[in-house]
């Protein structure tokens, strides 16, 4: 084939490309075999098919990572810190009280407490069944009556109260629960005369969702008061705590980062189609209001029930709706911009 000078005609494929090589410029043909697709760069499209599979690698990866991280969190979560290793022996005519926690109510801020007694062995009858007195425990502060009774004559039977804690659910989920100087003490009745007995104390239980933790304050005393207002005023309290496990802090990120995922998507398709970067699709319109209805069921499943007005609500949960809202309308705007009637239509 004949063309100017510095011209030839190169056949890629099934295709003809003219090179342009001008002397006076120094340009010379390019390469074909740098362009046909054998020899040289590799093609972008194997570029990109080669970049899904650790893209893929790295999605798989990160979801194992979290999964394990949350299930491992919750294995640990629940189990309640008490005051030692192991639970105490009674002491020579004393009692060890057992506190056994049940659950935190957030709503009511409290926690709830199965209470039972270990007596020593001088405390009970010959059938080491039932105790020979009436023996009276104070838990306090708690709702309802301060003293618990076990009765004489019968079995150590259980108790269920109620402790009052300070605490702020509007923080969830790095809310915490109080209840500082918690006093347990044990003693019997006599003529008419209270007196006190050797009290220790244990806490135990299962909450999931939620870490207990329990520390003494102040030291016993080497001699059992003689008075009850004495023994109260020398009485070593109890400290308790509890607050959200990292099992329940860790859910609750993801449900917040699915929240926040579900606006992003939205606001990406919205653009791209108002742009028109990709073929609109009326049905897509449905698709967001799906993901606006589904707002509100995610922010109820949140572990603990944050109730209306915590912080979640302010800073994340408007925001999600305003920018659902938002990529709704861009959508309605793309729809209106881009659509066309069906000229066929009469």
């Amino acid at each position: 084939m004949s063309g100017p000078p510095g011209r030839r005609l190169a056949r890629v494929g099934d295709g003809v490309r003219d090179d342009v090589g001008d002397a006076s410029r120094g340009d010379t043909p390019r390469d074909d075999a740098a362009h046909d697709g054998t020899k040289g760069d590799r093609p972008r499209g194997s570029r990109r098919r080669a970049r899904v599979p650790k893209v893929s690698v790295v999605v798989v990866a990160a979801f194992a990572v979290v999964y394990a991280v949350v299930v491992t969190l919750y294995a640990l979560s629940g189990h309640v810190t008490s005051l030692g290793p192991s639970e105490p022996e009674p002491m020579s005519g004393g009692v060890t009280v057992v506190l056994d926690v049940e659950g935190v109510d957030v709503v009511h801020h409290r926690v709830d407490m199965n209470v039972t007694i270990d007596p020593s062995d001088s405390l009970y009858t010959g059938d080491l069944f039932s105790v020979t007195t009436d023996i009276n425990v104070i838990v306090s502060p708690v709702q309802g009556s301060q003293a618990i009774v076990f009765k004489a004559q019968s079995a150590p039977s259980t108790k269920q109260v109620q402790v009052l804690t300070e605490g702020e659910v509007e923080n969830w989920p790095f809310d915490v629960y109080r209840a500082n100087g918690m006093l347990v003490l044990a003693y019997t009745t006599t003529d008419g005369v209270s007196r006190p007995i050797p009290t220790s104390v244990w806490l135990k239980g299962d909450v999931p969702g939620w870490r207990v933790d329990a520390s003494q304050h102040g030291e016993a005393a080497a001699d059992v008061p003689q008075t009850l207002a004495e023994a109260i005023a020398v009485t070593p309290t109890v400290d308790l705590w509890a607050a959200r496990s990292g099992s329940t802090i860790a859910f609750a990120s993801v449900l917040l980062a699915l929240l926040v995922t579900m606006p992003c998507l939205v606001l990406f398709v919205a653009i791209t189609a108002f742009r028109g970067r990709r073929r609109l699709e009326p049905s897509f319109m449905g698709w967001m209001g799906a993901m606006l209805f589904a707002t509100i069921p995610l922010r109820t499943f949140l572990p603990g029930s944050p109730p209306i007005g915590s912080w979640i609500d302010f800073t994340v949960v408007l925001w999600v709706v305003t920018a659902l809202i938002t990529g709704l309308t861009i959508y309605v705007a793309a729809w209106a911009r881009w659509a066309r009637p069906d000229p066929n239509r009469t």
